[in-house]
């Protein structure tokens, strides 16, 4: 009487039996999955022809995974302090100014490692200011020690930044030509005919 063996357990076959194995462990997933009957239809497509996303995306339905205005942490911000809402949002308008500076010193590029640095470091600022305020009106001097360990992050993130955005600068100006749109027209330029 032959016992089939268990779906996890099959009989041994090519190398492990001729050096002398039982049995061989296979887990199901190793097998591969049969082929479809009918092939199933490609689902809407997510991006135009030009790469943006078309309106139903899948992202667009995940609202809490979105980083902008309407995502998870908005929503947790809006039920902050007004006060200290008002003084994120002056943060965020100081760094964007700010990034506009370093690109027009740097060469007009900067990277968004060097510009979230600086999103950072006005990000940290803006809280070093609300905790001040906030210190002054509660007669609170363990947040005015907070604030300015809050200040020291924000210049020390604000000088890696400037330094990152030098490194770069530089590492740019080594790596391709000064004029790069006559650069690039001259790679992808037609071939001239000899004549």
């Amino acid at each position: 009487m032959s016992r089939k063996p268990k779906s996890d357990w099959r009989a041994v076959h090519g190398n492990a039996k001729k050096y002398g194995a039982l049995v061989v462990l296979e887990n199901a997933r190793d097998r591969g999955l049969s082929p479809a009957a009918s092939p199933a239809e490609p689902g809407r497509p997510e991006r135009d022809d030009a790469g943006r996303f078309l309106p139903g995306n899948a992202w667009s339905r995940m609202a809490k995974y979105r980083a902008g205005p309407t995502g998870v942490l908005a929503k947790l911000e809006a039920g902050a302090d007004p006060s200290w809402r008002a003084s994120r949002r002056g943060g965020r308008r100081a760094g964007g100014h700010r990034i506009q500076e370093l690109t027009r010193m740097h060469g007009g590029e900067l990277s968004s490692a060097v510009c979230r640095l600086v999103m950072s470091a006005c990000s940290l600022s803006a809280d070093a200011e609300y905790l001040r305020a906030r210190a002054a009106a509660d007669n609170a001097p363990d947040l005015l020690r907070i604030a300015a360990t809050l200040d020291a992050g924000a210049r020390q993130s604000e000088r890696d930044a400037w330094e990152m955005a030098v490194r770069e600068a530089e590492a740019r100006s080594k790596a391709s030509p000064t004029d790069v749109h006559a650069a690039i027209e001259r790679a992808f330029a037609p071939p001239k005919a000899a004549s």
